[in-house]
């Protein structure tokens, strides 16, 4: 397999999209990335000469090359040849649809913003527009199911049990004692009716879920009302 092909294949741009274009020069420990359909594809994998659409061009960040941040530059194709482009992103949002599903399931696990951004090497500006977006949803992130790690002998539902989702749409509510579980599921609750997108939903549901993992000890009567229901 040749290098071109190693590359597009960790990256998820598969045919008829290609790597038209590539610098290593536009920034420290920074790769940039220029996609087009095959069409317009260069005779010379890292030539400089292919003629890119320079229209509306939007830029990405992508999952990572390494240690290099990666931007993906791109003309956004029509609606019905975006699904399932990993490496495309949403308009006006800074991530690519890969790496804003690799963050989430960060935020799902509860891995700090200050980790995430250290990790990724992402701005703090970046990933706080990237989690108010999620959080009043105008960010979608369908598509793929995202993993998560359960909690092993917890008394706490699973992050799946549809006991989250209808605590959080208020299909079901319980007295609770707690106040910083009432503030939670207050700004929970909020968000909740103002997210369609299903995977987002799921997001706020672990969120919900990881609370009460982290506090077990102190929710004793709200969780047996929970395993009532």
């Amino acid at each position: 397999m040749k290098p071109e092909e190693v590359l597009r294949q960790a990256l998820e741009i598969h045919a008829p999209w290609q790597i038209v274009r590539m610098r290593n020069d536009l920034g420290k420990g920074q790769i940039d990335l220029w996609v087009a359909r095959e069409s317009v594809r260069s005779s010379w994998f890292f030539g400089a000469r292919s003629e890119v659409g320079q229209g509306n061009e939007q830029v990405w960040r992508h999952i990572n090359i390494g240690n290099a941040r990666c931007l993906v530059h791109a003309l956004p194709p029509g609606a019905d040849d975006q699904p399932g482009l990993q490496w495309l992103g949403e308009a006006k949002q800074p991530f690519s649809r890969a790496l804003a599903r690799q963050i989430a399931g960060m935020f799902m696990e509860g891995i700090t913003f200050q980790a995430i951004c250290s990790l990724l090497d992402i701005p703090v500006a970046e990933l706080w527009k990237f989690k108010h977006s999620l959080d009043n949803g105008k960010t979608n992130l369908s598509g793929r199911r995202m993993a998560s790690a359960e909690p092993a002998g917890s008394g706490v539902p699973e992050a799946s049990d549809p006991v989250w989702e209808r605590l959080l749409d208020g299909t079901i509510n319980i007295e609770i004692r707690v106040l910083s579980l009432k503030l939670l599921l207050t700004k929970l609750r909020e968000q909740f009716s103002l997210i369609t997108d299903g995977e987002v939903r799921l997001l706020k549901t672990h969120e919900m879920q990881r609370y009460f993992v982290r506090h077990e000890k102190l929710l004793g009567h709200e969780l047996a009302q929970l395993a009532r229901l």
